[in-house]
């Protein structure tokens, strides 16, 4: 994303020889660590949670950038806006009072405490510890109503391991079609959620569903509905996307405006083990390579990211799309990646070289997800004007039209805005789930809508 990101590569990558080890100098005491002003915390959490959402990367609003030391003291279109050691002489200050010109944050008033926070800040020079400022924003309370009747978006949707069942997130509720047999007929419904089900994921074995809701992540018993566990400490937005290899979970916890955390989890224990921000928007897309090694993000700041997953270390920045990248997915064949942005592109990308291979679709509509198969043989994208493609034997770009780049099947148009899509293992099913609560499935060979109950 728009942020400087700093990592470190972890040593056990490099490992030293025994002899590089005994020419190290030992050192007699373990090296001091600056420690963050004790005045920095608390003041440093205002300015993330109450001003960041306007002052930064993408919409500085008044030219000025709160969520890096760099943007502060850079100040704003009205010039600095503090003095170092006098909180009174500070224009960051004097906004913050009721009867401040202009008043900051425009529509509410901060409580004393957070006033008196900042004011102590001010005073200790406006210390900085980028630290707090990757953390996620501490949580409001919010009270979910539910649904209206007539309100049931699809939001994700997925075919088990097996490709016997088709789940879908409809509204609050989770249905589980029989892929078996003839019109797909509904098998069971579990109610999931008082509001959407943004995201969903089978296990590995097919025995547990899991969803992702607003500030929680529930795990459910597929072939009852019966609920096993729940995260619901230590999330910030919505869970909109989710992905898992052998005992691990990563969901992307997204607040708008805020920025996209990813939160790796002990499935069973059903705890979050790390969290780090991986974009400055909300993260729309995740993707796991096959062989686990590797963690994709597609976020709403334009980007895709590659993370190596165990110790979120950042491994590459794809840059390209002009508008939000909507979705990521793994070729399972090969090292390339493919996203879809809201710029009416699907890129494929070289994984290791970050260069692009091929830009496919025709780019007068937006590709709003894809789903590679996991046989690797087809990849399926699907458009907010309720077209589809499905392209195979995709090829490095030459120079050529993009019809020349891949093989390419449409999909039967529906009249509906599809936002997700999913195929079983060779791609020869395609499910698409659509704004207005409708589930469509094709044959994926020929493109042929199928009747769906």
């Amino acid at each position: 994303m728009r942020l400087p990101f700093l990592f470190l590569i972890p040593a056990l990558l490099f490992p030293c020889s025994d002899t590089a080890r005994a020419q190290e100098p030992v050192p007699t005491q373990a090296p001091s660590i600056p420690q963050a002003h004790p005045a920095a915390g608390a003041a440093l959490e205002v300015l993330r949670d109450e001003c960041v959402a306007c002052h930064r990367t993408g919409k500085n609003k008044g030219g000025l950038k709160l969520g890096t030391e760099q943007g502060l003291k850079a100040g704003g279109e009205s010039g600095p806006v503090f003095v170092p050691g006098k909180a009174t002489e500070s224009l960051l200050f004097s906004v913050l009072s009721k009867d401040g010109d202009p008043h900051m944050p425009p529509k509410k008033q901060l409580a004393a405490p957070q006033i008196e926070a900042l004011r102590a800040w001010l005073e200790a020079g406006a210390p900085w510890d980028a630290a707090v400022m990757e953390r996620p924003p501490r949580g409001k309370p919010v009270k979910l109503r539910p649904l209206p009747a007539n309100v049931k978006p699809v939001f994700a949707l997925s075919f088990s391991p097996d490709g016997a069942t088709l789940a879908v997130a409809r509204g609050g509720n989770i249905e589980l079609h029989d892929v078996t047999a003839e019109r797909f007929p509904l098998k069971s419904t579990i109610a999931a959620e008082v509001d959407t089900v943004a995201s969903l994921l089978w296990s590995h074995d097919g025995k547990t569903l899991i969803t992702g809701g607003f500030r929680q992540i529930r795990f459910w018993n597929s072939a009852d509905g019966s609920a096993t566990g729940a995260i619901t400490e230590g999330l910030s937005g919505d869970v909109t996307a989710l992905c898992s290899h052998g005992g691990t979970l990563w969901a992307a916890d997204s607040l708008a405006s805020r920025g996209g955390f990813v939160h790796r989890i002990a499935s069973e224990e059903r705890k979050i083990l790390q969290t780090w921000k991986a974009h400055e928007d909300s993260i729309y897309g995740l993707a796991l390579s096959p062989d686990g090694l590797w963690l994709a993000s597609a976020g709403a700041d334009r980007l895709m990211r590659r993370w190596e997953p165990l110790s979120g270390a950042l491994v590459g920045t794809y840059e390209g799309h002009t508008n939000q990248v909507l979705s990521v997915a793994f070729d399972p064949l090969s090292p390339r990646l493919a996203t879809t942005g809201a710029d009416r592109e699907i890129k494929i990308w070289d994984r290791d070289s970050r260069e692009q291979d091929a830009v496919l679709g025709d780019k007068k509509q937006v590709t709003s997800a894809l789903h590679w198969s996991a046989d690797g043989t087809r990849l399926a994208g699907v458009t907010d004007r309720g077209g589809g493609s499905v392209f195979s034997a995709i090829q490095k770009h030459t120079g050529a039209q993009s019809s020349e780049t891949a093989k390419i099947q449409k999909l039967d148009k529906v009249a509906a805005v599809l936002q997700c899509v999913s195929s079983n293992k060779d791609g020869t099913r395609i499910a698409a789930g659509a704004a207005d609560g409708r589930v469509f499935m094709w044959n994926g060979s020929d493109g042929k809508l199928l009747p769906f109950e």
